[in-house]
């Protein structure tokens, strides 16, 4: 007997915004706006009513970029460099520098993150309907044997993918890197205080109105959207969550979850059920919440403390708690 259940990425982490002062001046207002991007639910929070047509830049921006960056709209740079055939593409200057980013932590990672998982991702289709299958063992070889970072090629704004049968997805990282350029946005447009929130990515822009920090709760694995194990005070800084809890399936009784091990093709087995990474910037943290998950409590958390900057909470199957030396949590 098969049983299936598709989890919305946006339940990843669970926002706690402790607003005073909502009586007070015009510029405390709240301004806010919702909307569907990106396979979730994004939102933009601003304050001060002058503020709100900066919303709607904002989510224009991330249509930009959803043309940039999806793997499956036809003609955007992703899915020009997938249907090359190995030949080298002109893509923008924002889609050659995620690239650029994803190489790096290919590197940092030593494999875990790698953007060219895509042949396998396809195999597994967790974003599709269901019934769902586990992709056999001849599948995920021939899939694997087209996963490598090393055959990305970026020259200033060409990108060369040198395998015909390659492709990328920019996933684990296009979220991040989008919330990273939003924020940019807002704080050129003279912006203080802000929040963020792309799915499980959350970036704070400054402190709240009352200059006290944001409090953002990290979800209990598979509990109640309402359940949370920590709550992290930011100001100014990105909290991704990579949990197993975010898109799955199960079959006779066994999960299988959406972060993949690049090395095997299958859903990483090392006891974790989430990752949470506080940083500066929203694109590390999604790379790294999805490498740190790969490489295990172990190397993934030593790989956390050699960076600066950089704070992690490891959640396990039976909901123990690792943190980093430096991370603090109410």
């Amino acid at each position: 007997m098969r049983q299936f259940r598709i989890l919305s990425a946006f339940s990843a982490v669970l926002l706690m915004i402790l607003l005073t002062g909502c009586s007070g001046p015009s510029r405390n207002q709240k301004v806010t706006d919702t909307g569907f991007f990106f396979d979730t639910v994004v939102s933009v929070t601003l304050y001060g009513a002058e503020n709100e047509p900066l919303l709607g830049d904002c989510f224009s921006l991330m249509r930009d970029y959803e043309n940039m960056f999806s793997r499956t709209r036809e003609n955007s740079d992703i899915w020009n460099i997938n249907h090359s055939c190995g030949k080298p593409v002109e893509v923008s200057e924002e889609t050659a520098a995620l690239l650029q980013m994803a190489k790096y932590y290919y590197e940092l990672s030593e494999g875990a993150f790698d953007i060219t998982v895509a042949p396998v991702v396809s195999l597994w289709d967790f974003a599709g309907e269901s019934p769902h299958t586990v992709p056999s063992r001849e599948e995920l070889k021939k899939a694997l044997s087209h996963v490598d970072c090393r055959k990305l090629e970026i020259h200033g704004t060409t990108v060369t993918l040198n395998d015909p049968e390659a492709s990328i997805d920019p996933g684990g990282i296009a979220k991040g890197f989008i919330a990273d350029r939003i924020k940019d946005f807002l704080e050129d447009q003279g912006i203080k205080s802000g929040l963020i929130s792309l799915g499980g990515n959350v970036l704070t822009i400054g402190t709240k109105p009352d200059s006290t920090p944001w409090n953002i709760a990290i979800r209990k694995p598979f509990g109640e959207a309402s359940e949370s194990v920590a709550t992290v005070r930011t100001a100014g800084e990105s909290v991704v969550t990579s949990g197993t809890y975010e898109r799955y399936f199960e079959v006779d009784g066994t999960l299988y979850h959406h972060i993949l091990n690049p090395e095997n093709g299958c859903p990483a087995d090392n006891g974790l059920t989430s990752v949470t990474i506080i940083s500066d910037s929203s694109a590390a943290g999604d790379a790294l919440s999805t490498a740190c998950f790969v490489l295990g409590p172990e190397k993934g958390m030593a790989l956390v403390e050699s960076l600066e900057n950089t704070e992690a909470l490891f959640i396990t199957e039976d909901l123990s708690m690792y943190q980093s030396s430096g991370f603090e949590a109410q």
